[in-house]
Parts: structure tokens; C-alpha cells; sequence
């Protein structure tokens, strides 16, 4: 974050992965005014119920999943919506690559979690899991093949953002464009 927030065109790159129709009424100057916690840290150091912090390259860099053991809940931060299509961390070394890791690391965890609470979108069964990291796992091999996907929620059926991501999925493809997929792992 502090990288990011150092380089005086960061609200500018920031802004560009926005919604355009919503990209004004993000507050750019909260950014980085949240401490975080000593890199390593397995669980939430706090009174409530005990959690666990399943943290991966997949998103962004830091970027974590939440498991609350005891109540079979994974909070999945920006990550398995059934609204959104994968959002890589593209200026990581190998972002697709990144993104099947993280996937990998959630969907370990499906045996264990009877609900999954997304970023965006809606709280889905236990079940969900395993669906979504197959829908988001072909969503990145296809954007790492160069094909199109075949994704519900970029499609005809799609609900949410019918006017916007598609728009993503082609800027995130002109991203990709010739970059080497190395460490790409299924």
C-alpha cells in the first residue's frame, strides 16, 4: 500500500479498474488509512470467535480470505462472487497464476465451511464454494489460454454490471496481452 499510495499517479491507475458509472463515488482518499496486521498473522487477535486468516496473491498482494471456524463461515473478501467476474492482481509477476494459488487455498477449505460470505454478491451454501472456484477457476484459464469465457455472469443470463464487465474482461485481456503466464499452476 505504501508503494502504491508513493507514486503520485496511483488514484489515477486505481480509478482506471473502476466502473466508470461509479468510479466518482469511491472515496480514493480512505486508501492505506487502515493499519494492517505483522505480515505472518494466522488468526484475528481480537475477543470474538477465533478466525482464521487465509491470506494469498490472488486479488491483490496482502489479500485474505476469513474462516470462522466454529461457525463454518468463510468470509471471502474480493473473491468467489457469483455477481463479478476474478479481478487478478495484474501488476503481480504472474497474476493468473496468483489466482488459481488462491483458488486452490479456498477451495481446500470447501469440506469446512458451510457458508461462503463474498465481497459482492450474495451469501451462498456450503456447496457454493466448490461451485464458484470451478466458474472463477475456468473464468482465469480461459483468460490465461486467450479464450473467451463461458461465464454466466458476462453472459445474456448475467444479473449484475451487464453494462460494465464485459468491459473488464477486455481491458483485463489487453493486460494480459504477451505477458508470459509463468507459475500459471491448475
Amino acid at each position: 500500500m505504501r508503494e502504491l499510495l508513493s507514486d503520485a499517479g496511483w488514484q489515477a491507475r486505481v480509478a482506471e479498474g473502476l466502473p466508470p458509472e461509479i468510479a466518482d463515488e469511491i472515496p480514493l482518499e480512505l486508501f492505506g488509512l487502515i493499519t494492517g496486521l505483522p505480515a505472518g498473522t494466522a488468526r484475528i487477535p481480537w475477543d470474538g470467535p477465533d478466525v482464521r486468516i487465509i491470506e494469498h496473491p490472488a486479488h491483490a498482494q496482502g489479500h485474505a480470505a476469513l474462516l470462522i471456524e466454529e461457525h463454518r463461515v468463510l468470509v471471502a473478501g474480493d473473491m468467489l462472487s457469483d455477481i463479478l467476474i476474478p479481478f487478478p492482481d495484474l501488476d503481480a509477476a504472474t497474476p493468473l497464476g496468483d489466482y488459481l494459488v488462491g483458488l486452490r487455498l479456498l477451495e481446500d477449505l470447501a469440506n469446512d465451511v458451510d457458508v461462503v460470505v463474498p465481497g459482492h454478491g450474495s451469501v451462498g451454501g456450503g456447496g457454493a464454494v466448490r461451485r464458484r472456484v470451478d466458474l472463477d477457476r475456468a473464468y482465469v484459464r480461459a483468460l490465461r489460454d486467450g479464450r473467451t469465457p463461458e461465464d454466466p455472469r458476462l453472459g445474456p443470463s448475467a444479473t449484475y454490471g451487464t453494462e460494465w464487465l464485459p468491459g473488464v474482461y477486455a481491458w483485463q485481456r489487453q493486460q494480459l496481452a504477451g505477458r508470459e503466464q509463468e507459475g500459471s499452476v491448475d
